[in-house]
């Protein structure tokens, strides 16, 4: 293809799409200015969209209890006595099915690190900090994001509270964590 073909060419791709240009140009400039083989496999931009039912299984009731009573709740090995958060069915140690045991929403931070850049849509502040939170009560450690004020006052060992977002939509982020005052 000639450069005003190869133009035409990320024009309509980019309408069709919206896929930015420059990216279209990244990927497809080597392709369309004839660098590959005729034999070589041709690749094109194309769009994939999935729209599904997911369940939660044995963690449902974890994911209720957020959205509808802004309350967290672990899973208790009746045999051992480990207490699980996230959930899980059944105990790994022992092959127990576990107990719902609801937890206070407070913990302690066990590692953290602070995040300057998101992609994610539910990251309402950046910077923000990615913390594995030791809940109260519970024997395992929650991977979940807090947003704070100053995330240099956020560090091991910080005292931490669950917040519930207004809006809860049965998910792990309608859940987050801030410093205990």
């Amino acid at each position: 293809m000639n450069s005003a073909e190869r133009e035409a060419w990320y024009r309509y791709q980019h309408e069709k799409y919206g896929i930015p240009v420059e990216h279209l140009r990244r990927e497809f400039e080597e392709e369309l200015s004839g660098k590959n083989p005729m034999d070589a496999p041709l690749e094109i931009p194309d769009k994939m969209e999935v729209v599904f039912k997911y369940s939660y299984g044995g963690q449902s009731r974890f994911f209720r209890e957020l959205r509808e009573n802004k309350t967290l709740y672990g899973a208790e090995c009746p045999e051992c006595g480990k207490v699980f958060c996230p959930p899980r069915s059944n105990c790994h140690t022992c092959y127990q099915p576990t107990q719902w045991k609801k937890l206070a929403g407070t913990g302690t931070i066990e590692a953290c690190t602070v995040q300057h850049y998101t992609t994610s849509s539910f990251i309402k502040k950046v910077p923000f900090v990615c913390a594995y939170v030791k809940l109260d009560g519970t024997d395992s450690l929650l991977m979940t994001n807090m947003e704070v004020d100053d995330v240099a006052g956020v560090k091991v060992g910080t005292k931490v509270k669950a917040v519930y977002r207004e809006l809860r939509l049965g998910a792990i982020t309608d859940v987050y964590f801030k410093p205990l005052d």
